[in-house]
C-alpha cells in the first residue's frame, strides 16, 4: 500500500511539473511574441533565472504572501544571485490569480510597469516560474525574472538579418540602405514621394507588389530587399462609394469602396466619414469594406457616408453613398437596444456597454454548415447562435454586452461559445443573468477572454448562444472549460538598472 501511494505521489509530482513547464514555456513564447511586434530581439531562457523564478512562485504560494521581498528578507537580486545568475541589470514581474499563460500576459501587458519590463530592450535573458497551490490565497503564482549578465554590453547569440532598402529618384524610403533586423522581429518601411510624384513600382525580393506607401516584413527569418520607384503624379484617383442601400434595423451593413480607381497610380488610403443621419460606428474607418449595424431607430431614416480616397502621391477624390434604414417593427424592448430576429424566429436584443459598439451582427442556425463540430455541440440551442463583433475604444480593453431574451430561460441553460479552432466550450463563468433570467450580460476582453480571433486589435469576435450540456438536460451539468470560482488578481512590478 505504501509503495502504491508513493507511486501515485511520484506520478502526480511528475505530471504537475510537466504542466508547469508547459505553462512557463508558453509565457516565454508570448513574451517574445509581444517583443517581436515592437521589433525587439527575443529573450533567451536562462536556467538560473528560471530556478529563481520557480522558487519565488512556490515560496509565495506555500507561505501565503505576495511580494518581491521574501518573508526571510531576500530581494530580487539576492534570489537571482543565489541561483547563480551574475547580473549587469535585472527586473521582475509577479502576478497571482491568473489561471493561464494568456491571462497573466494580458494582465502584465495592461500595466505600464510590467509592460516596460517585458519590452525592455536592454534585457537578454528570462526565467519564468509558475506554481499552483490549491489552499493558498491566489492559487496560481507567477514570476518572471529578466536580466543581462555581468560584462555583457549587447545580447549575444541573436541572429540578425539584413534588409536592403533602395528608392529611385522622386522620393524616399525609410529606413534606407542596409538595415539590420533581429530574427523574428517585425519592421515597417515607409515610402514617401516628393511633391508632385507618386509610387510607380514596389518590389520585394525582386517580386512586384501592390503599390503602397508602407510595407511590413513580419517575423523576419532571412535577408530581403525592397525597392521603390516614383513617377510624376499626373492624375488623381476616382472615388466610388458604392450604390445606395436599403436595409432593415438590426442588419449588418457593408460599405464598399473597392471600385475606386486611379489611372496612373493606385488608391492607397480609404477614409470613411459619416456626414448625416443618426451616428453609427464603423468597424474600421480606413477599411475598403467597413461594416456597421443599422439601428436602433424609432422611424425610417437615412445615413450618408463620404468616402475619400488618396493615391500614393496624396492626390484625392471623394464620393458619397446613402444607406436607408427601415424600422423593423419590433417594439418590445427599450429604444436604445438593437433588435433582431433569431434563426428560431424569436425577438431578441443586444446592447453594448460604454466604450464599445456593435459593428457586425449575424444570427446563425446551429444546423447550418457554418458549424463544423457537431459532436460536442450543446443540446436545445433555443435561439441559435449570435455571431457578433464588438469594437472597443482601446485595443486590449474589456467590454460588457447585454443580451435581451424573448422569455425567462429555465435553469440549466448556459452560455456556450463556438470557435472554429477551439470548438464548443462553456462560457458561463463570464455571464451574469438578471433575476428574471430574461437578460444576460457577457464580459469579453479584446485579444483574450471571449475574443474568438485572439488578437488585441480593437475588435472582439463572439459567436455564442444558450444551450444545455449534451446528455444532461436536467440542468446539473458542470459544463466544461471555464468553470471555477473567481480568485482575484494582483500584479506588482519591480525594476532597477
Amino acid at each position: 500500500m505504501k509503495r502504491l501511494l508513493y507511486l501515485i505521489f511520484f506520478f502526480l509530482f511528475l505530471t504537475s511539473n510537466y504542466a508547469y513547464a508547459d505553462f512557463e514555456s508558453e509565457v516565454i513564447d508570448l513574451v517574445n511574441a509581444e517583443r517581436a511586434t515592437q521589433g525587439l530581439h527575443p529573450l533567451t531562457v536562462d536556467d538560473n533565472l528560471a530556478t529563481a523564478a520557480r522558487d519565488h512562485s512556490e515560496d509565495m504560494g506555500l507561505q501565503g504572501y505576495f511580494s518581491h521581498t521574501s518573508l526571510d528578507g531576500r530581494t530580487v537580486p539576492d534570489r537571482i544571485t543565489a541561483a547563480g545568475y551574475s547580473y549587469n541589470t535585472y527586473g521582475e514581474n509577479i502576478a497571482g490569480g491568473q489561471p493561464t499563460p494568456e491571462a497573466v500576459i494580458d494582465a502584465w501587458m495592461e500595466s505600464s510597469g510590467h509592460r516596460a519590463n517585458i519590452l525592455n530592450p536592454i534585457f537578454c535573458d528570462i526565467g519564468v516560474g509558475y506554481a499552483y497551490l490549491a489552499n493558498s490565497p491566489y492559487r496560481h503564482y507567477w514570476t518572471q525574472d529578466f536580466g543581462r549578465k555581468t560584462g555583457v554590453s549587447a545580447c549575444p547569440d541573436i541572429t540578425t538579418y539584413t534588409i536592403t532598402a533602395t528608392a529611385g529618384s522622386g522620393g524616399d524610403i525609410s529606413p534606407e540602405g542596409n538595415v539590420s533586423v533581429y530574427q523574428g522581429s517585425n519592421i515597417t518601411f515607409t515610402m514617401t514621394p516628393n511633391p508632385g510624384n507618386c509610387v510607380s513600382e514596389l518590389r520585394v525580393d525582386g517580386d512586384e507588389k501592390n503599390i503602397a506607401t508602407s510595407y511590413v516584413f513580419s517575423n523576419v527569418g532571412s535577408n530581403h530587399t525592397i525597392e521603390v520607384n516614383y513617377v510624376v503624379n499626373q492624375y488623381p484617383p476616382a472615388a466610388n462609394a458604392g450604390p445606395p442601400q436599403i436595409v432593415e434595423e438590426g442588419q449588418t451593413v457593408t460599405l464598399d469602396g473597392s471600385q475606386s480607381t486611379d489611372p496612373n497610380d493606385a488608391v492607397v488610403t480609404h477614409e470613411w466619414t459619416q456626414i448625416s443621419g443618426p451616428p453609427v460606428v464603423l468597424s474600421d474607418e480606413n477599411a475598403i469594406k467597413p461594416t456597421f449595424v443599422a439601428g436602433p431607430i424609432t422611424e425610417d431614416t437615412t445615413v450618408v457616408f463620404q468616402l475619400t480616397v488618396y493615391d500614393s502621391g496624396s492626390l484625392s477624390d471623394s464620393d458619397t453613398v446613402d444607406i436607408t434604414i427601415k424600422e423593423n417593427g419590433i417594439h418590445d424592448l427599450p429604444d436604445d437596444v438593437i433588435t433582431f430576429h433569431s434563426t428560431a424566429a424569436k425577438v431578441m436584443g443586444i446592447k453594448p456597454g460604454s466604450g464599445a459598439a456593435l459593428v457586425s451582427l449575424y444570427p446563425v442556425d446551429p444546423a447550418s454548415d457554418n458549424i463544423g463540430d457537431r459532436n460536442e455541440m450543446p443540446e436545445d440551442m433555443i435561439y441559435g447562435l449570435i455571431d457578433f463583433k464588438i469594437k472597443v475604444n482601446t485595443p486590449g480593453s474589456s467590454a460588457t454586452v447585454t443580451i435581451f431574451l424573448p422569455e425567462s430561460v429555465p435553469q440549466g441553460y448556459k452560455w456556450y461559445k463556438y470557435s472554429q479552432n477551439r470548438g464548443w466550450y462553456d462560457y458561463s463563468a463570464n455571464v451574469a443573468f438578471n433575476s428574471e433570467r430574461n437578460q444576460l450580460s457577457l464580459t469579453l476582453v479584446d485579444g483574450a477572454t471571449g475574443d474568438d480571433d485572439g488578437e488585441r486589435n480593437g475588435i472582439i469576435e463572439d459567436p455564442s448562444g444558450l444551450g444545455v450540456a449534451r446528455d444532461d438536460n436536467d440542468g446539473n451539468s458542470s459544463g466544461g472549460g471555464s468553470g471555477g470560482c473567481f480568485i482575484g488578481t494582483m500584479v506588482h512590478s519591480f525594476f532597477v538598472w
